[in-house]
């Protein structure tokens, strides 16, 4: 136990030493943030940190708020359907203890009817003794009775709960997988869905293309503009994005300024084609500032394809994207990059380049 609060001394200890470092408060939730970096309790956001370290630029609270958001308040979300999926299998097996008690009474009681009818038919004019016989079975009907209409109250009572729970159940789902500000899949998803596709890929031989895109000097962008303005930039950019992806495509926004598409069933050259086409139509859209209609100019954006080889790990996949991507904002960004045509001269420069 004193060991364990040791640890939780020296990983606070490092966090605060962090922040400190990089100049922002020691809010709750920051060092809740940097607490679950340095204790290695949450992958995703140790990863995503490290990517905000490598590109060079000083990490703000806005990047903070980002990384809170997608890493550690969606998992709570995620906890939020388990919880509901809980009470839905809960109800579900009492409804199930009612039908199958009511059913095997129901059948005890039919088994009486007919031991009863068959007691009449052998019975003499006897009148007292049939009268007792005809009381027993209106007694067992009204009971039926009484118990069927028993299981109807209960089975009503039981569809009105699993209709509501299932509409909870999809509402926390949809806003679990969503990004909030751009409605696109979120960092989650696109992990479920990227581990999901290159496990069918290495099943079936079918070719998964992975395009990361990041928005060209979206910093300088957000900073000159405004945050308001920069999330008018995000929406539009994954507006555009959706609108020229398939059924079995799946959009989401990788973090920051940074987006994510997983092609199943697409070529490393026709992942190459789209993304070009979505790069040009991106450019295309002129931006204006909503409330003064100010002319803001284009957005333009780099990207790096890669596409499933045997063995691939979501990891290793990434990495090969994300050096492509690098390498397109070396090479002057506005441009695609897919591994094959790599020059891996670019390298040398994309830690320092990149934006």
């Amino acid at each position: 136990m004193a060991n364990g609060v040791e640890a939780s001394h020296r990983i606070a200890e490092v966090a605060l030493g962090a922040l400190k470092a990089i100049g922002l408060a020691a809010t709750p939730k920051n060092m809740e943030i940097w607490c679950a970096h340095i204790g290695g309790t949450n992958p995703s956001l140790s990863r995503a940190i490290q990517k905000l370290q490598g590109t060079g630029d000083r990490i703000v609270q806005a990047d903070l708020d980002t990384l809170y958001q997608e890493n550690i308040q969606r998992a709570d979300l995620s906890r939020g359907v388990a919880d509901l999926v809980t009470r839905f299998r809960d109800e579900i097996s009492t409804l199930q203890d009612v039908i199958e008690t009511t059913g095997e009474d129901a059948h005890g009681n039919n088994q009486t009817l007919t031991d009863l009818a068959e007691q009449i038919k052998n019975t003499d004019d006897d009148a007292p003794a049939v009268r007792t016989l005809l009381e027993s079975a209106l007694t067992i009907t009204t009971a039926m009775r009484e118990q069927n209409t028993t299981l109807e109250n209960r089975l009503a009572e039981s569809s009105a709960e699993v209709a509501s729970l299932q509409r909870n159940v999809e509402n926390i789902r949809a806003e679990a997988i969503r990004d909030p500000l751009t409605g696109v899949a979120n960092r989650r998803e696109f992990d479920n869905a990227l581990k999901a596709s290159l496990e069918n890929a290495e099943q079936s031989g079918n070719e998964v293309a992975l395009v990361m895109a990041d928005i060209d000097f979206f910093k300088s962008f957000n900073d000159q503009f405004g945050h308001q303005t920069g999330d008018q930039v995000l929406r539009l950019v994954a507006e555009v994005m959706d609108a020229n992806i398939k059924g079995h495509d799946l959009l989401a926004r990788y973090g920051g300024e940074e987006f994510a598409m997983i092609l199943p069933e697409t070529s490393l050259d026709g992942a190459e084609m789209l993304a070009n086409r979505i790069r040009e139509a991106v450019e295309a859209r002129r931006l204006k500032k909503r409330r003064t209609n100010e002319d803001l100019g284009v957005i333009t954006m780099s990207m790096g394809v890669a596409s499933y080889a045997a063995g691939d790990t979501p990891d290793t996949m990434i990495e090969r994207a994300d050096e492509c991507l690098y390498a397109a904002k070396a090479a002057g960004r506005n441009c695609v990059i897919k591994e094959d045509d790599r020059d891996p001269q670019t390298d040398l420069q994309s830690s320092t380049s990149a934006a």
